[in-house]
């Protein structure tokens, strides 16, 4: 199964979640301010943001507008991170899902934590191996 790990980083968390998702599940990975990847190719599309003020950045937003019928036939999965614990990240992520379609596993990976934003792995690892269930 060919898979792509799709995502969009403002200050560095998302990225940094992205490559470790990419290495662990063998997946290409892509920055969509880089690089915007051709989804028919792939078999799955695991899809990265940070959310801010409520949203995914507009790049993120138009890429799945431009390729939503396209990524309906796909297998999809989507984690974000923000800065939101409990409750509030659980919305967070729900309304991005919604951009996403019907996805199959999604995660709440990243937070700040004494003041700093960094991956939550215990949460990553989960992530991963629902992603990995998939296949």
């Amino acid at each position: 199964m060919r898979i792509a790990v799709v995502f969009t980083s403002k200050f560095g968390a998302t990225r940094r979640a992205a490559e470790y998702i990419a290495k662990a599940l063998d997946a290409e990975i892509f920055d969509i301010k880089q690089q915007l990847p051709s989804v028919d190719v792939f078999d799955m599309i695991v899809f990265g943001s940070g959310i801010y003020m409520g949203r995914m950045p507009r790049s993120m937003r138009s890429f799945l507008t431009n390729n939503a019928e396209r990524l309906s036939e796909k297998r999809t999965a989507l984690f974000v991170c923000c800065t939101m614990h409990g409750e509030k990240a659980e919305k967070q992520l729900a309304l991005a899902a919604e951009s996403v379609g019907d996805t199959l596993t999604t995660a709440y990976l990243c937070g700040k934590h004494k003041g700093k934003i960094g991956i939550d792995v215990k949460a990553a690892d989960q992530f991963i191996e629902s992603v990995r269930e998939i296949n």
